[in-house]
């Protein structure tokens, strides 16, 4: 493929005017890859152009979504009739289509369903963790995780973590960081793995032990620093993680249940125009995968040379995700979490 465009971003017409299209590919993703995502997939529609013409697609800024501001796809799936919803969507985290409005419209209804993906193998330790959709509808290519990094001065001689489970234990009361928001609400990757498998015990012990949530940069920057606000035990993306500093004083920790993660995934609509497929050949495709390995987000297929992950991935399933209304399971148990901190208790 001709790579000479790697370093050029593209250009959307939505940028400028805010208008929705009738879209081939809608391209969401999380922060740290969504700008190399863009390049990558521009330069391989580039080179696809002089046999497909042209290919309708669009990747906002931010993370996944991208608000009414700069994405005009924002609603579309609440407000949108199937004709005005792209050929084919990546999505992950969060997604729209977990709610069950967006379950029931788009997935329930039989509107995105079987795509036609290269012939791989999964990765071992996702086919472990059970990907595939028993509807054939959500289609994983990616992971992110979380894991765990550890200032051995600050623990002192507090046990070592090793487990999700161990987070709550009051040893560690106040001496744990989160990556996160100021709003102090838990992730949806922490809280509803915490709760599936502790129950809301393991969100009341969390919740004493948390003393604050920072930006996982600013974690990266402290962790083993010495920072006078900083915690011996820091919870954040693997990505952040694995480039973390001071490596003979902070200890990247996979816990042994497996680092909870979030899935990154890719939708097909029926009837979509056969050049949508593009989007999902370049998903599943060898380097990109090769690229996702090299920034902390295991990708879903294998490839000669693969290394495997230091553990197991861990997340909460397709069972548990169509089996509650996450919205206002949401809601309960930041409740639980929020209202165990020190400074609600005292």
């Amino acid at each position: 493929m001709n790579t000479d465009f790697y370093d050029e971003d593209p250009s959307f017409p939505e940028n400028e005017n805010n208008v929705a299209r009738k879209l081939d590919y809608l391209g969401y993703a999380p922060c740290p890859i969504r700008a190399e995502m863009q390049r990558r997939m521009h330069a391989y529609y580039k080179a696809q152009a002089p046999e497909f013409g042209a290919i309708d697609w669009f990747s906002p800024a931010g993370c996944f979504h991208g608000g009414r501001e700069n994405d005009p796809y924002d609603t579309t799936w609440e407000t949108g009739a199937e004709d005005d919803m792209p050929g084919v969507m990546s999505d992950g985290g969060s997604s729209d289509f977990f709610t069950e409005l967006g379950h029931k419209r788009w997935i329930e209804s039989g509107v995105y369903g079987a795509i036609e993906k290269p012939e791989i193998a999964i990765r071992p330790e996702l086919a472990e963790a059970d990907i595939i959709d028993p509807l054939g509808a959500m289609h994983l290519y990616a992971t992110f995780p979380t894991v765990m990094l550890v200032d051995r001065e600050k623990l002192g001689d507090k046990p070592m973590p090793k487990r999700w489970e161990d987070l709550s234990n009051p040893v560690y009361e106040g001496d744990i960081t989160l990556a996160g928001h100021s709003d102090g609400k838990l992730a949806d990757n922490t809280l509803f793995n915490t709760w599936k498998r502790y129950g809301d015990e393991g969100l009341i012990g969390l919740g004493r032990n948390v003393r604050q949530f920072w930006s996982p940069a600013k974690i990266v920057k402290a962790a083993g620093a010495r920072h006078p606000e900083g915690t011996s035990i820091y919870c954040l993306n693997y990505f952040f993680a694995s480039s973390r500093r001071r490596a003979e004083k902070v200890e990247l920790v996979w816990p042994e249940e497996g680092a909870y993660f979030q899935p990154l995934m890719v939708l097909g609509k029926r009837g979509r125009r056969p050049v949508s497929q593009l989007a999902i050949d370049f998903l599943y495709g060898e380097n990109w995968a090769k690229y996702l390995d090299s920034v902390g987000f295991p990708c879903v297929r294998t490839y000669a040379g693969q290394k495997p992950l230091p553990g197991k991935l861990a997340w909460t399933g397709w069972d548990f995700i169509r089996g509650h209304n996450l919205e206002e399971l949401r809601t309960r148990l930041n409740e639980v979490f929020t209202n165990a901190r020190p400074e609600v208790c005292s």
